[in-house]
């Protein structure tokens, strides 16, 4: 099989396209079109089928604007930013750190380093040889304007802050008992500052993400992790390890059980939709390559005609995200273990409320709400109230059998829009005998799951097709109709975007009432009763029912 063009054939036949085309488009910004919506939402639909079939978790819907609260928090308003550069002559601009990298030198997110580093190397602008300018940070995030005097929101970089802020309402849900996750499926936004390559660097993409919640003295998943299949492990100083999950774990490659099992679970997903495992790696991030919050992180890199690409990162989050949200917010995000029984002295705040309402009558509810909030002051008018004079406090004995701990969070996030040019690159080619470019993606993320094509438009061939096609969308098959061009081109425009069946409508059906159906990935065709086109439409030709 020969190599293609994945951005050609998918800009013509709708898989995807850059967004805003008759306005000349705009960089890191790309629209899936009818085929390729169709795709994604299978593809979506598998991830969601493998996470949630686990058991313990649940799906996860939160809003694309962010509080900016959330944003501190998270560390993302002060430390969300990449370094760039910018060409003195044609003024394109570079994210330092990758020109550093391309010289093969590991890149140090210092922006000292990275400027000293590139005069050192003798670093040119890429497009035109001329002198880079100096670096600068830029800031990654999206501000949403909420009017004049009143502090911006912002489009959220990542779907996980939102998972984590509810983790009290699935700590409830999942009936306070660990260890359980979060799934959800989402846009994010980020001011890259070179989005190249399609729908490998984005502005706005897509994200599959899962938060699991651990009680730290048990850091256990409730299944064992994959053993049934070896990938590449990549360690920090460059030692390749061929290994299965669990023996990963086993061997002390991957320190978290959770993780390694993630790991199994990410293989699983990536093999039901037509990624070739034999060309996927686990690479560990380099101490100095770690985001802020993670202790061990782990990215599942795919090879593709871009190189080795990240496509999912397994982070070991610890208690950064809930410890901070707690720390910003004053709110409980705690989850509790039981302990033996003991009895400890415990302190006791009472509001008094006489008081209050003795020294403070006219602001007396707004100051007993204050206290009920666990607030210290509070600004009437222009004056701050020490609240700690309305609290009395007094100690008990009591017994316990409980105590809070924050959890570990173990993060898989799943980059769906690099996934998708994956799941492409890996099963787009051309035959050998003609030429003619094939999608050979599973059956089960198929855009449709048959094109119906009559011979002619004519002698009552599109009536009887037009009757099938009816038929089969009552019985909720996705199909679609086409008598455009030769019956050779439909078949080949079909097998350019993935679809395994083509069913034909000859003069033979008029006459004996079966139909021709035509295999995608091996061209043999078939004879059967208009009748079984929905059983046989049903089957998987993956699963060992049919050749």
């Amino acid at each position: 099989m020969k190599s293609v063009d994945q951005e050609e054939i998918s800009r013509r036949r709708g898989i995807y396209f850059q967004g805003f085309g008759i306005y000349g488009g705009l960089s890191g910004l790309y629209d899936y079109g009818p085929y390729g919506s169709r795709i994604k939402d299978k593809v979506i639909s598998e991830w969601k089928e493998t996470m949630l079939s686990e058991g313990n978790v649940a799906e996860f819907d939160g809003t694309t604007i962010t509080h900016t609260d959330v944003l501190k928090a998270s560390g993302h308003y002060d430390r969300f930013f990449d370094y760039s550069v910018e060409c003195e002559s044609c003024h394109t601009k570079f994210r330092a750190d990758d020109l550093v990298e391309k010289k093969g030198v590991p890149a140090v997110l210092d922006r000292q380093w990275l400027q000293d580093k590139i005069r050192e190397l003798g670093i040119k602008c890429e497009r035109c040889q001329g002198d880079l300018g100096e670096v600068k940070i830029q800031k990654l995030m999206f501000s949403v304007d909420q009017g004049e005097g009143m502090e911006p929101l912002f489009l959220r970089p990542e779907t996980a802050q939102g998972m984590f802020v509810n983790f009290k309402e699935y700590y409830r849900f999942f009936r306070e008992k660990l260890p359980f996750a979060m799934i959800t499926v989402g846009r994010g936004y980020r001011n890259e500052i070179s989005p190249r390559r399609a729908l490998y660097r984005l502005r706005e993409f897509n994200m599959m993400e899962c938060e699991s919640f651990f009680d730290p003295q048990n850091e256990m998943w409730i299944h064992d992790p994959a053993d049934d299949v070896r990938v590449a492990f990549l360690t920090t100083d460059g030692v390749e390890i061929k290994a299965s999950p669990k023996e990963a774990h086993e061997k002390g490659i991957v320190k978290s059980q959770p993780m390694a099992y993630f790991m199994g679970l990410a293989l699983r997903f990536y093999s039901r939709v037509g990624i070739d495992l034999e060309r996927m790696r686990f690479r560990k991030h380099r101490k100095e390559e770690l985001s802020h919050y993670s202790s061990e992180t782990w990215d599942a890199e795919a090879l593709t005609d871009l190189g080795w690409i990240e496509i999912t990162g397994i982070a070991h989050r610890g208690t950064y995200d809930l410890t901070n949200h707690m720390k910003h917010s004053g709110k409980d995000l705690y989850a509790q273990r039981v302990i033996p029984k003991r009895e400890v002295n415990r302190a006791i705040k009472e509001i008094d409320y006489q008081k209050v309402k003795s020294e403070s009558p006219e602001s007396s509810a707004k100051i007993i709400a204050a206290l009920k909030e666990g607030k210290t002051s509070i600004t009437i008018g222009n004056q701050v109230i020490d609240l700690n004079r309305f609290v009395t406090e007094k100690e008990e004995k009591v017994t316990i059998d409980r105590e809070d701990f924050v959890p570990v969070v173990i993060e898989p996030a799943f980059g769906f829009d690099r996934i998708f040019y994956t799941i492409l690159d890996h099963n787009l080619s051309s035959r050998e005998d003609s030429g003619y470019v094939l999608l050979k993606i599973p059956y089960t993320i198929s855009p449709y799951n048959a094109a119906i094509l009559p011979l002619m438009n004519k002698d009552d061939l599109d009536t009887k097709a037009r009757s099938i096609f009816e038929d089969l969308l009552k019985k909720k098959f996705s199909v679609i109709y086409d008598d455009a061009g030769s019956i050779g081109k439909r078949y080949s425009r079909y097998d350019e975007v993935g679809i395994v069946y083509c069913i034909t409508i000859d003069y033979d059906t008029i006459k004996g009432g079966d139909v021709t159906i035509r295999h995608r990935d091996t061209k043999e065709q078939v004879r059967i009763k208009i009748e079984d086109i929905p059983d046989y439409l049903g089957t998987d030709p993956w699963d060992g029912k049919k050749n």
